[in-house]
């Protein structure tokens, strides 16, 4: 967003690519495009009383002193309906999540789009760690990229004779929860692993082959041959006050499933599904548009809560005591 008092609409609208507008005139537009998003997907429409936070929405703009505020109008309408998993994007960031390449002015690095993974293997115990990063892009051969790497990362440690893993989703802040599922599929099982539920609609959400899927629309899918673990695994899943949206996706995924339980802390919350719409400033209404809820149909609103609660020592980071807990559980099987 520009500091200044003006901007030039670029590709708003036909014809207007020549046309300078006020910053306010362009905050009123995406609020206006917002609105009507927000009308017909929030999850939580019917309870939203619209007349009201329309005007209210409006006079706040007319009121505000700067460019700056006049842009948060749509983030302020969503505080007022206490709604923390929904906002808008501003235009470069989306540009970077959506690999806009007539936005980008040069191709990120890969460190700004995933999260590190991580991988450790103790031989001696038959257990594996691995780490499910962050994914901020929607890049189709990124996804890909991140989806074979797990699942290659999954099969050099099953190679080794291993039957317990650990999978570590505390740094896993959320993004794009569909190349984590792809990528961990071989540990996460063939089938039904969760749904998005709104209203009467329940839409599945599947690993099968390789491929994560939304209902029967695939997202995101290996580019080899899928891998399948040898054996029948233990699995811990660790969390934190970090593990968010996707990432708590992921969680999600593994609740109800055989030999899994959960270490750590409670997750960030927003156990809620978001879709992404385009507004005419190049910015992006992130909007939630449904619940979610694991294989077993159990809706989660708010926090996961882990099976065994074990609080970080932030005083002493390098002493991981969530890990050393889960290993030791993994130890005893």
């Amino acid at each position: 967003m520009t500091r200044s008092n003006q901007v030039t609409a670029n590709g708003l609208l036909p014809g207007e690519d020549t046309v300078t507008l006020s910053c306010k005139q362009v905050a009123a537009r995406q609020l206006d495009e917002a609105l009507a998003l927000m009308q017909k997907h929030y999850y939580k429409k019917d309870s939203v009383n619209w007349d009201s936070l329309v005007v209210a929405a409006k006079s706040r703009l007319v009121a505000s002193e700067s460019c700056e505020d006049a842009f948060q109008t749509v983030n302020w309408c969503f505080s007022l309906l206490s709604e923390a998993h929904s906002y808008i994007m501003p235009s470069a960031r989306a540009a970077l999540y959506n690999n806009d390449t007539v936005q980008l002015k040069r191709k990120p690095p890969i460190n700004q789009l995933v999260g590190e993974i991580k991988t450790e293997l103790f031989t001696d115990r038959r257990i594996a760690y691995i780490s499910v990063p962050w994914v901020s892009t929607t890049d189709s051969a990124i996804c890909t990229r991140i989806a074979d790497s797990l699942q290659n990362l999954i099969a050099g440690l099953d190679g080794s004779g291993i039957s317990k893993w650990i999978i570590d989703l505390r740094k896993n802040t959320g993004g794009n929860c569909w190349p984590m599922l792809a990528g961990i599929g071989p540990l996460l099982g063939e089938g039904v692993c969760g749904y998005f539920v709104s209203g009467d609609d329940k839409v599945p959400i599947v690993y099968r082959n390789g491929a994560a899927m939304q209902g029967r629309h695939v997202r995101c899918r290996v580019s080899g041959l899928p891998y399948k673990t040898k054996l029948n695994n233990n699995i811990i899943i660790l969390t934190g006050n970090r593990t968010a949206s996707s990432g708590e996706i992921v969680a999600l995924a593994f609740k109800g499933k055989k030999d899994v339980l959960q270490y750590g802390e409670p997750t960030a919350g927003l156990t809620t599904a978001n879709s992404s719409y385009k507004l005419s400033d190049n910015s992006m209404l992130v909007l939630t548009v449904s619940q979610e809820a694991d294989r077993n149909g159990i809706i989660y609103k708010g926090a996961i809560n882990p099976d065994e609660l074990i609080i970080s020592d932030l005083l002493n980071p390098a002493d991981d005591r969530v890990k050393a807990a889960a290993m030791m559980w993994l130890d005893i099987l």
